[in-house]
């Protein structure tokens, strides 16, 4: 595309899962509409990321460094899969073991403490089941409570109050205190209640993985809506609205005049853009009100699974929670390939005493790794690593929260037009169930385009 003005009917924001699917269900319902999706990274896939590492097998396989689950509770991600033909594979998944919910090793004081917790976070729950929001007396209270406070002031011993705090970071990637009581009650519903988090079972939208990674459905919807419509390294700066339609600009001065613009792009990056006329004060500052997360994910390939030698590990497959001093900070569970080369994968949150630089980070990783595994960890073939944190045009991963305040309104905000051309999508923020973000990212456009 060059600094010349071009012409469309829809200009899709951003080219991950969200924006692409967005521009596959509109094409497939119109195949007459002119579409252009603009993407700022010089990639596609958003918070897909699909990489090759060394294997076992003497060749190079695929990794997915970004998300990667999939599962039966997901039919229109399921539906994808079908349609462009990619398979999936059901790693061994742990169903025994250390689980969030083994307390056995703790004190009873502190076990009685985190089930009363427990209990209460359920009864906060059920007062908000089937409410306006906007209109509960509850939800206002929530709302402009922090995790971090109702925490404090309902768990009386030091250790209980470390594995909530470990717990936010492995779940969120986010500090209590960066969140509302309200939020992470909503979260914790849409995810289908704390049970699934104490005690995980199958058929949660996470025993499945794609052969050859999660990147390939973000290049096979490219290559449906047609390359030529999909523009990388194109920051947007402006958007215009008008009554004869919209123009959008992007930081390298290109120009595109349409009727309608899809922004599925995330929301700090939304509160960027110039807009004539202004966004609403209410939903800027709503937009600017999302903090972000931070998540480091890794994988690591080995020759062989030396883990699975210990016989508990072989039998049920290997998940376990990665300590520090201070707590959990991550998880590290089997992630060998669909050809079945070794490897483990994880993620780890930000804690005291991590690097920001990558190889003393990985340093790190590996301690943690050895403490929990022992030092045949070390024996590796490659280490990769993805700080999302650091992404350009991505910044954070998986979750963004709102922060105190502002959650009562993100329903109803969010998903409202601006004007008459622009809509957004804010999948992981706005979805009504929250099964995972690879599901969602390529649902919402599957119930538009169809009902």
């Amino acid at each position: 595309m060059d600094s010349l003005v071009n012409e469309c009917d829809v200009v899709v924001i951003g080219a991950g899962l969200s924006g692409l699917s967005a521009a596959y269900y509109l094409h497939k319902k119109d195949k007459g509409l002119r579409i252009i999706v603009l993407e700022a990274k010089d990639r596609i896939g958003g918070r897909t990321l699909t990489r090759q590492l060394a294997a076992a097998d003497g060749t190079k396989d695929f990794w997915d460094l970004g998300g990667e689950w999939a599962g039966r509770p997901q039919p229109h991600l399921q539906y994808l899969l079908r349609k462009f033909n990619l398979n999936t594979f059901n790693p061994v998944r742990p169903h025994d073991g250390r689980q969030l919910s083994d307390l056995t090793t703790l004190t009873l004081q502190t076990r009685c403490d985190l089930i009363q917790f427990t209990w209460k976070l359920k009864s906060l729950q059920r007062k908000l089941t089937g409410v306006d929001l906007k209109m509960s007396v509850n939800a206002l209270e929530y709302d402009n409570c922090s995790f971090d406070k109702y925490k404090e002031e309902n768990l009386w011993t030091q250790t209980a109050k470390t594995i909530v705090d470990s717990a936010c970071k492995c779940m969120f990637g986010l500090e209590p205190s960066e969140m509302s009581l309200l939020y992470f009650l909503m979260y914790v519903k849409a995810a289908g209640g704390l049970e699934i988090f104490l005690h995980p079972k199958e058929f949660t939208g996470s025993e499945c993985r794609i052969k050859g990674g999660v990147q390939q459905l973000s290049s096979h919807l490219v290559q449906k809506i047609g390359k030529k419509c999909v523009y990388l390294s194109q920051p947007v700066s402006h958007i215009v609205q008008s009554i004869e339609g919209a123009r959008v600009i992007t930081t390298n001065n290109v120009q595109v005049l349409c009727q309608r613009i899809i922004l599925a792009i995330p929301p700090h990056h939304i509160a960027a853009i110039n807009y004539s006329p202004p966004l609403a004060p209410a939903k800027l500052g709503l937009f600017q009100s999302v903090p972000l997360a931070f998540i480091v994910k890794f994988a690591v390939t080995y020759e062989e699974a030396f883990w699975k030698k210990d016989n508990d590990r072989h039998h049920y497959g290997f998940q376990a929670v990665l300590d520090n001093d201070e707590g959990p900070v991550g998880i590290v569970y089997d992630a060998s390939s669909g050809r079945g080369n070794p490897a483990l994968a994880g993620f780890i949150s930000s804690f005291q005493g991590l690097d920001s630089d990558p190889k003393n980070r990985r340093a790190t990783i590996m301690r943690l790794i050895e403490k929990l595994l022992g030092p045949e960890c070390q024996k590796i073939l490659e280490f990769s690593q993805m700080d999302w944190s650091k992404e350009p045009y991505n910044g954070g991963c998986f979750l963004r929260s709102i922060v105190p305040g502002a959650t009562k309104y993100f329903n109803n905000e969010l998903r409202e037009p601006f004007d008459r051309s622009v809509v957004f999508v804010l999948i992981s923020l706005v979805a009504p169930e929250k099964k995972n973000f690879l599901y969602y990212s390529c649902h919402i456009w599957i119930s538009k385009t169809t009902g």
